[in-house]
């Protein structure tokens, strides 16, 4: 959600704060451009994964009655559950930056909470990147992303071939230069269109032989509890787990794991 249309701050994002409710109607209607464009192009089939945090944040009533959608927590593919080999194409609409790009609208990686960085094989590596490797796992390449300039720009380093918008540019953490959300949601729906048609110029993610996640944390202590999982080791100093997978699939299980037992509170 962070990088949809408008969106700027916290009070944004959250549900129950500031303009939540008014930001979560452009989040559906970004989606629907995206439907829509699909659509031109001759999609047949689309499905909706609601992925930002508690994944409940369409209207559901108001989404393109074309699409089905995925909606509630926990998944075993978080941000990608539904994907498999059957599908042609992925969007990833409203994404951010990975945690620390200091002019990107609300950039964290994973958990705003818990998470400094994650690194993937050693490289640091965002959410459009790790979830890039999923769809990459079933064969399926993501073919346009939205969000923030910075956000295109990342994934333009991750993503052969990938078409993206940029509905806003980031100014500051919690400034940006937005679109009108019209004019964003029509260039979403055309970039969507030729991204569908072009999908067979942008192959998938390719598989590595293993993928080592580590998750750098804010404080200690969520390393520590993350540090009970057994297969996960805390290195460097403390504040950081390292977790051996055989393929990406095996990663992400293990990153969700490492991300609910880091988010734990003190009672």
């Amino acid at each position: 959600m962070e990088g949809i249309s408008g969106v700027t701050c916290p009070g944004d994002v959250v549900n129950g704060t500031g303009d939540y409710q008014y930001f979560r109607r452009l989040m559906t209607q970004d989606v629907n451009a995206a439907i829509e464009g699909a659509l031109e192009a001759g999609a047949t089939e689309i499905v909706v994964n609601d992925s930002h945090s508690t994944m409940r944040n369409l209207i559901l009533d108001e989404v393109h009655p074309k699409a089905e959608v995925i909606r509630g927590l926990v998944k075993p593919l978080q941000m990608m559950e539904g994907i498999d080999e059957s599908f042609d194409a992925a969007f990833f609409i409203g994404y951010h930056c990975m945690a620390g790009v200091g002019d990107a609208i609300l950039n964290h990686t994973i958990s705003t909470r818990s998470f400094q960085r994650v690194l993937l094989n050693g490289r640091e590596i965002g959410e459009s990147g790790i979830n890039a490797a999923i769809a990459g796992a079933f064969g399926v390449p993501v073919v346009l992303v939205t969000g923030d300039s910075q956000t295109a720009e990342e994934v333009k380093k991750e993503i052969s071939g990938v078409h993206t918008v940029a509905v806003k540019k980031g100014i500051s953490n919690y400034t940006a230069q937005c679109l009108h959300p019209s004019v964003a949601q029509e260039l979403i729906r055309k970039e969507a269109k030729t991204a569908v048609i072009n999908r067979k110029n942008v192959p998938p993610v390719k598989q590595l032989d293993h993928y080592t996640i580590e998750v750098e944390f804010k404080l200690t202590y969520s390393a520590q509890v993350a540090g009970f999982m057994p297969g996960v080791e805390i290195v460097n100093g403390g504040k950081t787990v390292r977790y051996e997978a055989k393929n990406a699939l095996q990663a992400i299980r293990a990153l969700q794991a490492i991300m609910y037992l880091g988010d734990a509170q003190v009672v």
